[in-house]
């Protein structure tokens, strides 16, 4: 009966969409969760942004906490939220917006963590262009994505670490593995400071965490960890930018400063220099975007080893992975960590430069846009 009500709500809308004239001149429509502060949003904007002259439709289909990331994607396309619709009636609302796509001669559908993007693909007609985007395994879209494989004309992941995910994942369940030669590897981009960043050395140590509180990010060990630090004499300060400070064990927040949601890129630069050691304690990642700012403004990372950061860690010359799995475990390594680096402030500032080196030669991102708009487009471009 469920299926029944799924497959009549979306010929409804199918049919519904009709009645409706509206164009997209550029035939691109993304489809994005969210448009509130985040490493994955800002890297959605940033491809969106690669496509600005074209001014496709970009879709937010979930309710966004925040609307200080707006203006990157209203800069790049047309913004249009469809949560609420889309929450009420699902099944109608990717009827409705499939039909919308299907009148396009030339259309290109991309999709990122969006279960509405998944659930509209078998509603398009034939020659639409289907593209998504995984940043990570371990958040289940992976999985409800894996039944329409053969859906998709191209993935795009960005590290190779969710490429082998891929890799195992189709093996596990059966894919074609001749299906592994549409997925892309496009990794992120940052802006590359001219110089490495000049810091203050021989103070307290400036420790900064920047993120999200979700349960994978385990922001509760940071805290943990400025305690620890403070009890055993290590002059550190903590500065936690997000909003995180819930997520913090109410007796650890006297230990920690918090600056909350900060999206103004020149505020959050001033932070990443004067800043020494970033804390990544999740328990999954991608490669997160945070990383990549802070290494290419000199901070060292200190990070549990997950996702694609090993790839670009290498312990003890540009940054610390810590292996440990308890959390107890993870916060003395961290503790330890902290310790060594205070006595030893020019094995800090050889780490910071080797962070700062690493960056300007992997995340500059020079052929980003380009590669991006030849996957998207399904042709050569040069980047806007």
């Amino acid at each position: 009966m469920r299926r029944l009500k799924a497959w009549l709500g979306s010929r409804a809308g199918l049919m519904a969409s009709r009645f409706f004239p509206q164009r997209n001149d550029s035939g691109l429509f993304f489809f994005f969760p969210y448009y509130h502060v985040g490493g994955a949003e800002k890297v959605h904007a940033d491809i969106v942004g690669c496509f600005s002259r074209e001014k496709p439709w970009v879709l937010f289909t979930l309710p966004s906490e925040s609307a200080k990331f707006r203006p990157l994607f209203e800069k790049g396309g047309r913004f249009i939220e469809i949560w609420k619709p889309a929450g009420r009636y699902p099944s109608f609302m990717a009827g409705f917006i499939a039909g919308l796509v299907n009148r396009h001669e030339q259309a290109t559908v991309f999709g990122c963590n969006s279960y509405f993007f998944y659930r509209m693909l078998p509603l398009l007609r034939p020659g639409v262009r289907r593209i998504d985007l995984l940043h990570a395994f371990g958040g289940g879209i992976e999985d409800f994505s894996a039944s329409l494989v053969q859906e998709l004309d191209a993935r795009v992941v960005i590290n190779s670490r969710t490429l082998e995910d891929y890799r195992t994942q189709y093996r596990d369940k059966g894919i074609d593995p001749a299906f592994l030669e549409r997925i892309f590897l496009i990794e992120n981009r940052v802006d590359i400071p001219p110089s490495p960043p000049k810091k203050e050395r021989g103070g307290r140590l400036a420790v900064l965490y920047v993120g999200r509180g979700t349960e994978e990010k385990r922001v509760h060990i940071v805290g943990k960890v400025a305690a620890r630090c403070r009890r055993r004499g290590i002059p550190a300060d903590f500065l936690l930018v997000g909003s995180v400070e819930a997520a913090v064990d109410p007796g650890d927040r006297e230990q920690c400063r918090f600056a909350g949601e900060i999206s103004d890129k020149e505020v959050l630069r001033s932070i990443y220099e004067r800043s020494e050691i970033l804390l990544i304690t999740s328990s999954r990642e991608g490669f997160p975007l945070v990383v990549m700012e802070a290494m290419a403004h000199g901070v060292v990372p200190v990070s549990t080893a997950v996702g694609g950061i090993p790839a670009n860690i290498t312990d003890g010359k540009n940054g610390f992975l810590v292996t440990e799995v308890e959390e107890e475990a993870i916060v003395s390594r961290i503790v330890e960590i902290c310790l060594t680096l205070d006595g030893d402030r020019e094995r800090l500032s050889a780490m910071s430069r080797a962070a700062y080196e690493h960056a300007q030669a992997c995340f500059s991102g020079r052929e980003f846009c380009q590669r991006y708009r030849q996957i998207i487009l399904g042709r050569p471009e040069t980047p806007p």
